[in-house]
């Protein structure tokens, strides 16, 4: 069963004019969209220009509009309970994006909704991270899903994918990957494969109406969800003028947490992490630092696993830089032979990569 109210929110906000800052007062002044229908124009014109207030009420029974709104309802009932229209006044409507500045009228969801209402962390980064950044998203991703957060993210290449990607690596699957098109619409077609797995697993949400293409300016207004659903931001690896900046500044706004992980003097898409540690985010270098942050409560056995070392000393040498198997050879005073032998041993067990040209980086978890 669909409710007559969703269908007059849907009809609202599809009405040309209408955008957030419109509905918002609407809803302000008279509660609900159906409310709103049962105005006069000189009524509606208090709250909102003349010129809408007329569209508003002349669009009410727009054969065209009522032929969008059922697309969106057929949407919803071809998903076989999987998919969901929620408005800003439903109560699975989470708490925390309600409080911020625009928060979106209507979310279109598909997957587990229960993860709306689960603790949840955004993590963020560059669409062309180096290994070092990859290797750590996958890395705090699972194990902040371990220890029972929900990752959320954008879905973007680059970080954004590898965080989905540690995070259905963990038990619980738990992570959010918030769009910046349709529901109808994959963007990138790159992520093919993990949009599948997370609306099977995880959630998938958008604030966009069907068939709603990737248009530039969507995306920063997509970052502004995937923040004021969380408790906290983690920028994993962003460049200073990085769209991830844009995020940790929305984040600083909103009283959200800020953290930030550290990376090589010598990386410009460290850059923006550094500026944001200076200035006050906290220096992020395990999970740990999260549940501090965040005063979660967690087994000491889930919150050691990130800062587990290894006593072998070559994996010991091996910092954020990539090194050149001559380097390590001297550095320790072993054969270059030898030296070969452990580096194919700790590519295989995935604990370093090789960076071509000769030079091998190793992978943190």
């Amino acid at each position: 069963m669909i409710a007559n109210n969703i269908r007059d929110w849907l009809k609202l906000s599809f009405t040309s004019g209408v955008g957030i800052n419109t509905f918002l007062s609407l809803l302000k002044a008279f509660e609900s969209p159906s409310n709103v229908y049962q105005q006069s124009v000189d009524i509606l014109s208090q709250v909102v220009n003349k010129s809408v207030a007329q569209r508003i009420l002349n669009d009410a029974n727009s054969e065209e509009l009522d032929k969008k709104v059922q697309k969106h309802i057929d949407w919803q009932l071809a998903g076989s309970g999987s998919r969901f229209i929620i408005t800003l006044a439903d109560e699975l409507y989470p708490v925390e994006l309600a409080k911020i500045a625009q928060p979106p009228v209507l979310l279109f969801a598909e997957g587990n909704i229960n993860l709306l209402q689960s603790a949840k962390i955004a993590m963020v980064g560059s669409r062309h991270p180096t290994q070092y950044g990859i290797d750590n998203a996958r890395n705090f991703a699972r194990s902040l899903s371990d220890v029972g957060m929900t990752v959320v993210s954008g879905m973007a290449a680059g970080i954004d994918r590898c965080a989905h990607e540690g995070a259905l690596l963990a038990n619980k699957k738990a992570t959010i990957a918030v769009i910046g098109t349709g529901m109808d619409i994959l963007y990138p077609a790159s992520n093919r494969d993990i949009y599948a797995q997370i609306k099977q697993d995880g959630l998938i949400i958008s604030e966009y109406e069907l068939g709603t293409p990737p248009i530039g300016n969507n995306f920063p207004r997509r970052n502004r969800i995937v923040v004021g659903l969380s408790q906290a931001c983690l920028v994993v690896e962003s460049a200073i003028d990085g769209g991830s900046m844009i995020s940790a500044n929305f984040a600083l706004e909103s009283g959200r947490d800020v953290l930030a992980i550290p990376g090589s003097i010598n990386n410009p898409m460290a850059k923006g992490c550094h500026h944001l540690i200076k200035n006050g985010a906290k220096l992020c270098e395990s999970t740990n630092d999260v549940v501090e942050e965040l005063n979660l409560t967690v087994s000491a056995e889930i919150t050691n696993q990130a800062t587990q070392c290894t006593e072998d000393k070559v994996l010991q040498i091996m910092g954020f830089e990539p090194f050149t198997i001559d380097f390590l050879a001297d550095k320790l005073s072993i054969t270059f032979d030898d030296v070969c032998e452990k580096l194919l041993e700790y590519e295989l067990s995935g604990q370093i990569v090789s960076c071509g040209g000769g030079r091998y980086q190793r992978v943190f978890n």
